[in-house]
């Protein structure tokens, strides 16, 4: 698989797990998708901003390198994202399933399409 299709596939398959965001939250058997206590509010407001990504990561999954600024901020929000929840994670014991389920979700997202559109740019 060439670095165009892995990027290809790479925000394919990832966006369609953010947009199903909504039962992964709602059947996490492991606790690694939703915080706890429950808050509707809060997972209301993830479930729409990942579910808006996840559609705007296949859209731009046609022609990431014409779409390479947005891939960038899938890359470097999943980071800070990921990086966070791992601090919030270690502080809270309760949370340590989180590292089993979208920690390093995000983390192995950001490699991907990092790793892919890099040797992509650097092909063009």
């Amino acid at each position: 698989m060439n670095n165009l299709s892995l990027l290809k596939n790479t925000l394919r398959v990832f966006g369609i797990a953010f947009i199903l965001i909504i039962p992964v939250m709602k059947l996490d058997p492991l606790g690694g998708w939703a915080w706890s206590p429950g808050q509707w509010e809060y997972e209301m407001m993830i479930q729409g901003i990942y579910m808006t990504l996840g559609i705007m990561m296949i859209i731009a999954a046609k022609d990431p390198v014409k779409n390479a600024m947005f891939v960038w901020f899938v890359v470097w929000s999943s980071v800070v994202h990921g990086g966070i929840m791992a601090y919030q994670a270690v502080i809270d014991t309760h949370e340590m399933g989180h590292f089993l389920g979208d920690i390093p979700v995000l983390f192995i997202l950001a490699i991907l399409a990092s790793y892919s559109l890099r040797k992509e740019q650097v092909n063009n």
